[in-house]
């Protein structure tokens, strides 16, 4: 008989994953849910809605509006990883915090009406109607300006987010992966972040050729070694922030105009998803099943071959 064989080819320990959580996308998440459910306790539990003013209503939706139907959106787009895969419980966790966002601004944006009518002490969005995506003073503005639009808030709250995030990688961050410490001792680090995954993934490869003239060589060492310069960090950091900031613009404004780009939007980003986690699955039941048997059985083969 022949025993079962295990079909999953083993993986190394992986780094605590915690500190993703810090990351632009989840942070937006955690606030978005917080500020719901602030909104809920003082409208339904409190029974005070003028608790939470108009003017701070109306900046909170005009940020979340921005981040979400802009920057999140957009990386629904160009993240591979934002994949439909029921059995991974990382990836759909990944793909929610990707799509909830705008599926949620979309109801906002096209349905406040019925919103109100459901929940007429927790939503107050009379101010729908007046809210502008640009600001008076123009289309680009300096952040913590412009808050009397869409584009203001929204990048406030994307500076509120990258200024701390930078401070803390600058302190600790940027080390807590790093293999190799004090003059190449080895080192057992327990932590990671999204930068230093990010970078494993091929963006470290793509800025040693085009930004520090680095052998793929010397690449793939640092993507073994997560050691990871502040140069690379701020190159990294700089262009997270031209992406984001971009998106708010060419994906966050059509969709603050049309409900049908809006819904369009939505639909493409979902077509991506499940396409993403079809090709996964075709994988795993083609590829990898067949690698993992072929070695398996390797010692079968070399017998059939001798013989």
């Amino acid at each position: 008989m022949i025993s079962a064989l295990p079909l999953y080819p083993r993986t190394k320990s992986r780094l605590n994953q915690a500190l993703y959580y810090l990351d632009f996308c989840w942070c937006m998440n955690f606030a978005g849910i917080f500020i719901i459910g602030l909104l809920v306790f003082m409208g339904i539990v409190v029974n005070d809605e003028d608790r939470v003013s108009i003017v701070a209503r109306e900046v909170i939706l005009n940020a979340f509006l921005g981040v979400s139907c802009g920057t999140l959106m957009g990386a629904n787009i160009v993240l591979p990883f934002v994949a439909c895969l029921f059995h991974d419980v990382n990836t759909m966790a990944g793909l929610f915090i990707h799509m909830m966002p705008p599926m949620v601004m979309y109801t906002f944006m096209w349905n406040s009406s019925a919103i109100r009518a459901a929940w007429p002490n927790v939503f107050n969005l009379t101010y729908m109607e007046n809210i502008r995506f640009f600001s008076k003073s123009g289309l680009f503005i300096v952040p913590g300006s412009g808050l009397d639009s869409v584009v203001g808030n929204a990048i406030a709250l994307y500076m509120l987010w990258w200024i701390p995030y930078v401070c803390f990688m600058l302190l600790i961050g940027i080390d807590l992966p790093n293999k190799t410490k004090y003059e190449g001792v080895s080192n057992y680090p327990k932590w990671d972040t999204v930068f230093h995954s990010t970078m494993r993934g091929g963006v470290c490869v793509t800025i040693g050729r085009y930004f520090r003239r680095r052998s793929t060589k010397e690449c793939l060492k640092l993507m073994e070694e997560n050691n990871f310069d502040l140069i690379d960090f701020f190159i990294y950091m700089a262009f997270h922030m031209i992406a984001s900031v971009s998106a708010i613009y060419l994906i966050g404004y059509p969709c603050f105009e049309s409900q049908s780009f809006h819904l369009v939007m939505l639909s493409f980003v979902a077509f991506l998803a499940v396409t993403r986690g079809a090709s996964r699955y075709t994988y795993y039941t083609t590829k990898m099943y067949s690698r993992s048997l072929r070695k398996q059985f390797a010692w079968v083969f070399d017998e059939s071959k001798q013989s």
